[in-house]
């Protein structure tokens, strides 16, 4: 059974095309993704999606490069392809010193991928949040002020956790395919 429709820049209303012209412009992309297609028939919803995107992986204290490996890692903890494709993609974009390889084996602890300790700890956070939210303790939360995160930092890592949880959610229950380029980075 098909479980999306994807709505094609031609196809959109003008509430959408603005979306799609806002994401265009700041991803450099030469068009929207499958999961921004797939939203396009409804302007309220995408731009809502977009907006929770925009703000909290886009914007805020921590580095964007950083962002798009708590949601890769949030996203194949979860099994959720889709993401766990997108977000691998955009983080080797970024920093091409580190491979799918290092991505998927991040949270082993015999890595070797070149992290600061504070991103190691926040790692571990978005893994034992991504396990269940309820488990999370108020030493969780001091671990990561010890490791130099401020207050608002911890929020800002909280949004981006829920923001991959949201997506792996959406993009799995939808069955979205991977767009080209995601398919390609998987399929190395």
């Amino acid at each position: 059974m098909q479980r999306y429709t994807l709505t094609s820049y031609d196809q959109a209303s003008s509430g959408t095309r603005a979306v799609y012209d806002e994401f265009l412009r700041l991803s450099g992309a030469a068009e929207p993704p499958v999961w921004m297609t797939s939203l396009g028939h409804n302007p309220t919803l995408i731009k809502a999606y977009w907006e929770k995107t925009r703000g909290c992986l886009l914007e805020g204290e921590l580095p964007v490069a950083f962002k798009e490996i708590v949601v890769f890692v949030v996203s194949r903890i979860n099994g959720a392809a889709y993401c766990t494709a997108c977000h691998a993609h955009a983080a080797l974009q970024m920093d091409p010193s580190l491979t799918y390889h290092d991505l998927v084996s991040i949270l082993d602890p015999a890595s070797k991928v070149p992290m600061p300790a504070s991103h190691r700890a926040a790692l571990k956070f978005a893994e034992k949040m991504t396990y269940d939210a309820n488990s999370v303790t108020d030493a969780d939360f001091e671990r990561l002020l010890s490791a130099g995160f401020s207050n608002s930092e911890i929020k800002e890592l909280l949004s981006v956790i829920d923001l991959a949880m949201m997506f792996n959610c959406y993009t799995s229950g939808m069955r979205l395919p991977l767009d080209p380029q995601y398919k390609a980075l998987v399929e190395q």
